[in-house]
């Protein structure tokens, strides 16, 4: 009995210690798929933002994220998200691509999403965001992104080269690029999701009570940027939004008409490049557009209780008000955040399992 004790010791210790192993091989071997992954540093060039007036180069920063299995699985081929990033006076391609390769390891290891390569293109310009918009002065942002860098991905990584495959987001001017270009472009991509999208209706602060507009007006140059206060940053956002949505080449040196002008002291409509500016806001574009949303796999607007900039809450609504009312179906949230603390969140949680339900994983 004393031997046979002994005996179902011995296979319980031996057991375990085989448990053991094979739960530590496990985890390392999902550990080390998580950090197989690789993200790329690379250059498109663009023939949309050749000799464009700011003197952007046509060579743009792209990031790629490749998922754990695009080395290890040579022949499997995956959807892709596009995330066009917000309005900034720094470059945040490849701090957003790292962002992006962390979160993609964390979810795909726990098989919260399935694996899908992540783009994120440079947006940023002289005047620090171009608002993903074709400009007679600025560039053709628009063309940049939807024939230029998605040609180039598809030429050089194993895609599913289709718009049911394909998704775009973004945040605050990446928002409003990934609706615009949502509704524009639904045979390139298939599902959008809008995170704070600015600029989606001339109200409140991107109305005329805004003092920024007053500011934007006294530049007589690019010399005249400051980007050392809250205010003087928005200054020159309005000005970016300018020369992407009312561009006047033939007005140096900063190249823009002002949707405003002052007259007794007092902001008013400058026409007709208040028309010219109102006419690229996407809530006045879903009429022109409804039939073109309707095709799209799914549409997701969100934005935060604190957001201080008080256009986005008030234009998301009119947003997804004008979407409603064309019978467009669509998801529209409002959380606890404000305009940039959640957002990594909002990534995690939200937009990756999105486009991770929504898009389609196999070619047609």
């Amino acid at each position: 009995m004393k031997k046979r004790s002994m005996l179902s010791r011995q296979i319980r210790i031996v057991t375990i210690a085989i448990f053991c192993l094979a739960y530590t091989f496990g985890v390392f071997q999902v550990l080390g798929q998580a950090t197989s992954s690789k993200l790329i540093d690379a250059k498109v060039h663009s023939r949309a933002l050749e000799n464009n007036l700011l003197g952007d180069s046509a060579d743009q920063q792209v990031a790629v994220y490749l998922p754990p299995s695009y080395e290890t699985s040579p022949s499997k081929r995956f959807p892709v998200i596009y995330f066009l990033h917000g309005y900034s006076p720094e470059n945040q391609v490849m701090e957003q691509g790292k962002q992006f390769q962390e979160l993609m390891n964390k979810l795909i290891a726990a098989g919260t999403v399935r694996e899908m390569i992540v783009v994120v293109p440079n947006g940023r310009n002289a005047y620090y965001g171009s608002f993903y918009t074709n400009s007679s002065v600025g560039g053709n942002w628009e063309d940049f992104i939807t024939r230029d860098v998605v040609s180039y991905v598809d030429g050089n990584y194993r895609t599913i080269p289709q718009a049911a495959s394909r998704g775009i987001t973004g945040h605050s001017m990446g928002g409003y690029g990934s609706i615009v270009m949502g509704m524009k472009h639904p045979d390139t991509f298939g599902a959008v999701y809008s995170l704070s999208a600015c600029c989606t209706s001339m109200l409140a602060d991107l109305g005329p009570s805004n003092t920024s507009w007053r500011q934007a007006l006294k530049f007589k140059s690019k010399d005249d940027f400051r980007a050392d206060s809250f205010n003087s940053v928005y200054a020159i956002a309005l000005t970016a939004m300018a020369a992407a949505f009312s561009p006047n080449p033939n007005r140096a040196p900063l190249f823009v008409d002002f949707p405003f002008q002052l007259e007794n002291n007092l902001l008013v409509p400058n026409s007709p490049a208040y028309t010219r500016f109102q006419a690229k806001l996407p809530v006045n574009m879903v009429t022109e557009y409804a039939g073109n949303l309707l095709k799209l796999r799914g549409i997701y607007v969100d934005y935060g209780v604190q957001e201080e900039f008080s256009h986005i809450p008030a234009g998301s609504l009119a947003l997804s008000r004008e979407l409603s009312e064309h019978g467009i179906p669509h998801t529209f949230e409002v959380y606890q955040g404000d305009h940039n603390r959640r957002i990594p969140e909002r990534l995690e949680t939200r937009v990756l399992p999105f486009f991770s339900r929504l898009l389609k994983f196999e070619a047609r």
